[in-house]
């Protein structure tokens, strides 16, 4: 699993806790945003392997 896989990985599960969050009236709305955010993080500032 490459960083940008993880990354988007991330996103995605965000996405989804954001609307099983929301339906639920659930904390877990308020993890959501958070994954996305780290995997916004590692996504811009992963390292080019030089090719």
């Amino acid at each position: 699993m490459t960083v940008r896989t993880f990354a988007l990985a991330l996103e995605f599960l965000g996405i989804l806790l954001i609307i099983i969050g929301w339906q639920g009236a659930s904390p877990v709305g308020f993890v959501g945003p958070a994954l996305m955010l780290l995997g916004g993080i590692l996504f811009f500032t992963r390292r080019s392997n030089g090719r």
